[in-house]
């Protein structure tokens, strides 16, 4: 019978101990690194003619954006206020003639507060701040824009204490077009200079439709959610950067706290580590899938014996990390062990195949004969999805887009997970097992430093 220094010693099974643990054997570190993220300063996220030809395809001219995701894909900034719970807080807008710049509208403050700082340079993009009108109770009668409120700045205490950031912010406020008295304004002033005010314009955010419409704007709109998903299909050389950061992160404060499940001792103290170590790392974390349970309301013990799946997902600067193992708690059952054996046999079958050109319902049944050639009976789903600004950040089925996300096809550069939760209960085990891999013209490779399948603490 296999003994739990055999299940190791066969490579099945990573040791891991509490603390930062590592997976080559090396000291823990106290102190993880943080990333340096001074690239996203001067290095675009967007993929400006890929994406300029999906919107070709769809026959745009411009691409109208408010969702914060997209806002910071178009222009790697984030609006700020839509992490406080304003909604639309700034709204790029990029357009198909590579002519026009790169415009955002958002408050004035945003603007002067957070975003000068991040850019190194202004010159490439028109900023159209806005505040509020001056006198609200007397709004002009002919309809007319009324006047508006200067913008908040910064009282200046001591002239010689200004700090290099705050030179910058009053240099940028220089290069921004004079404030708006609302958004609807200041959108309509940006679209009207940029020559789009009749054009055929898609938009993420049915809200802006309403927007457009209360300021005479002349042209057509289309949903473009989907526009911005198929250029992200294929990462850009900048959104890789931070993709390795995100991933090779999250699997670190995946371990870490897998090491420490004996000192947890609960499901919810081990998802709260887990969040703690990934915001050590420099991500946040987003969720930790422990022993089929996903919500932070339930709180289970953890004992010896058990063999649990977790799967844990954070983020750096918005793109995620995405990695699933399954963890045991001493002697696993011996059902457990082979189908932890099995899973992992499917997924290195699935991994020697994986290469652009290939449909996602492929992977799918690649890892179903895997099995089955095994002769093991479990329901697995093998799912694949790309992973970026979102966990799952592929084209989307809906309404009116019908598509089914299996016919879709690996690009070159797609950074792909696969599921391989299984799909049962009344096993007396939960199993898992997820990587990030990016695709290749001719194969793939990880995104992040693979550990064995199984974690043993």
């Amino acid at each position: 019978m296999p003994t739990r220094r055999s299940v190791i010693q066969a490579g099945l099974v990573a040791p891991v101990a509490a603390g930062h643990a590592t997976t080559d054997g090396a000291r823990p570190t106290p102190s993880p690194a943080l990333p340096d993220l001074q690239f996203l300063r001067s290095e675009p996220l967007v993929n400006a003619d890929r994406l300029r030809f999906f919107m070709q395809r769809d026959g745009l001219d411009a691409i109208v954006a408010a969702q914060p995701q997209n806002v910071f894909y178009l222009s790697n900034h984030y609006p700020q206020l839509d992490r406080m719970g304003r909604k639309g807080a700034g709204i790029a807008i990029f357009s198909a003639d590579p002519h026009r710049p790169l415009t955002l509208v958002m408050p004035s403050f945003l603007y002067y507060y957070t975003h000068s700082p991040e850019w190194d340079d202004w010159s490439d993009r028109l900023v159209f701040p806005y505040t509020q009108p001056a006198d609200p109770a007397k709004p002009p009668a002919d309809g007319s824009e009324p006047e508006a409120a200067p913008g908040r700045v910064l009282r200046v205490r001591d002239a010689a204490l200004i700090t290099p950031r705050d030179h910058r912010r009053a240099d940028a406020l220089t290069l921004a077009r004079p404030a708006s008295a609302d958004a609807s304004w200041a959108l309509a002033k940006a679209l009207r200079e940029l020559g789009l005010q009749k054009a055929r314009v898609g938009i993420d955010d049915l809200e802006l439709s309403a927007t457009l419409g209360a300021r005479g704007f002349a042209g057509t709109y289309a949903p473009a959610e989907d526009t911005l998903r198929w250029a992200r299909l294929a990462k850009s050389p900048t959104e890789l950067k931070l993709m390795r950061f995100a991933a090779q992160a999250n699997v670190d404060a995946a371990l870490a706290a897998a090491g420490s499940v004996r000192e947890t001792g609960t499901t919810r103290a081990l998802r709260a580590r887990f969040h703690s170590e990934a915001a050590a790392r420099g991500n946040l974390g987003v969720f930790m899938v422990i022993n089929s349970s996903s919500t932070e309301v339930v709180d289970e013990p953890i004992r010896d014996g058990m063999a649990f799946a977790i799967d844990c997902v954070s983020h750096c600067r918005f793109y995620h990390g995405d990695f699933a193992r399954t963890v045991f708690v001493g002697e696993p059952p011996e059902s457990a062990k082979r189908a932890t054996r099995a899973l992992q046999t499917a997924w290195g079958d699935i991994r020697s195949r994986l290469r652009a050109g290939m449909r996602f319902a492929d992977v799918s049944r690649i890892g179903r004969e895997s099995l089955r050639k095994q002769g093991v009976d479990l329901n697995v789903s093998f799912t694949p999805h790309s992973v970026g600004l979102f966990h799952t950040d592929h084209p989307q089925a809906s309404l009116l887009s019908p598509r089914r996300p299996e016919d879709l096809v690996l690009e070159e550069n797609t950074v792909l997970s696969v599921d391989h939760p299984v799909m049962e209960s009344g096993l007396g085990w939960t199993m898992h097992l997820e990587d990030l891999t990016l695709i290749r013209a001719d194969g793939s490779e990880p995104l992040h430093s693979v550990p064995p399948a199984v974690l043993m603490v």
